[in-house]
Formats: C-alpha cells, structure tokens, sequence
C-alpha cells in the first residue's frame, strides 16, 4: 500500500451480542445480608421499645379515689329502686387499733338484683377485683352508668360487704 492509496476494505460484522444481565447488574438489586441486617435492626429497635414500655409503665392500675353510688334494682319480680353507697373505708388514726367498717348501704343488695355504678367522681371508673381483698388484682375497671348483676354475696373483708358481680349481656 502506498501513501493515498485508500484503505482496503474491511467487511462490516453485526456487534457481538450482550450477554444476558445478571441480577446483580440491574437497578433494583438489593445484596441479601444488607436485608437480613436491615430486618435486625428493626427487631433490635422493637425489643428495646418494648423494654422501655415494660419497664415504665406503673406497677398498678391506678385506683379509685372517689366514692361509687351503686342504684339498685330488686329482681324481676319487684321493681322497687335502692339506692346504696360504697365509700372508702376511713383511713385509722395512729391510735386507732382497728378500723370501723363503713355503715351498711341502704336499699336492698342482693343476689339476682342489679347494680349501677354512679357517683365515681372525677376517676371515672370503679376497680371489680378477682377476690374479696383490696390487694387483690383488679380484674376490671366498671365505667360510669355500667349496669351488672349480683349473682353471689356478701362476703366482709377489710371492712367492705363485697358481692359477686358478672355483666349481664356476657356473663362474664
């Protein structure tokens, strides 16, 4: 070839296929350990906000202050009304040796009548135990205006008349 000779031709081959894209090449590859720590880390932040809440929240629920009013009615086949008040038993002075249980209720209490609560003060609520005793754990918490029926009782303890007490449209 001399100079200004023109170039011998060469003939033109179709490109060379891509090969196929691995998983890793595309855009949305995610590599699998950074998912298993992404995935510990969350457990890690759960179990210690579930810590964090077991650990603050109080020892007990917060108990009743107010005085409840609980109105009464007789069974089925009577439709007087009572009206009968739980109080706080009063809190003995150093030098009492004993204290004095609270006053009977007026009205009628008794098995197979039904009870509202009313009167609970700015609390709200009224605490129904699992048993008879004031350290008992609170099984429930009785709103304002619940209605339940007595199905069992009395029973004295720490100076308290305490009586059976099931939700009527439940039975529990």
């Amino acid at each position: 070839m001399t100079a200004g000779s023109p170039r011998p031709m060469t003939p033109l081959r179709p490109p060379a296929p891509r090969p196929p894209r691995t998983p890793r090449e595309s855009a949305g590859y995610i590599p699998w350990w950074l998912l298993v720590g992404v995935a510990a880390a969350f457990i890690v932040a759960a179990a210690v906000l579930l810590g964090i809440v077991l650990v603050t929240r109080p020892a007990e629920l917060p108990q009743a202050t107010a005085s409840a009013v609980v109105i009464t009615a007789a069974p089925a086949a009577s439709s007087e009304l009572a009206t009968a008040t739980l109080q706080a038993p009063p809190t003995p002075a150093p030098s009492d040796a004993s204290p004095s249980p609270p006053p009977p209720p007026p009205g009628v209490v008794g098995v197979g009548a039904y009870v509202q609560v009313v009167g609970t003060g700015d609390a709200g609520f009224l605490n129904l135990r699992s048993e008879p005793n004031i350290d008992s754990p609170v099984n429930y918490l009785a709103i304002e205006n619940e209605v339940f029926q007595v199905q069992a009782g009395p029973t004295n303890a720490n100076g308290f008349d305490w009586w059976y007490l099931v939700d009527p449209a439940t039975n529990t």
